[in-house]
């Protein structure tokens, strides 16, 4: 894993998929589509070798590798989060 290459946007996309429990509402809270949402996703996934969330019935479930790597994303970066 290599953080330091990381785009830190994908954190914030991290972030609004936990807030929101489904890759549409995160893709309406960043004002971005839901593909863009879904290959930020992917990105993530292949970067961290976790798939990160879980789709179940009651929306995305995250799995236990999110909780640490990114308990309040949005906090660290308040300028970067859409109002």
């Amino acid at each position: 894993m290599q953080l330091q290459k990381m785009d830190m946007n994908l954190f914030l996309v991290l972030e609004a998929i936990y807030s929101a429990g489904n890759l549409t509402r995160a893709a309406e809270q960043l004002h971005i589509t839901q593909p863009a949402v879904s290959n930020a996703l992917a990105r993530l996934r292949r970067t961290l070798d976790d798939p990160l969330f879980i789709r179940g019935p009651s929306g995305m479930t995250p799995t236990p590798l999110r909780n640490p790597l990114c308990p309040g994303c949005s906090r660290p970066f308040p300028c970067l989060v859409p109002a």
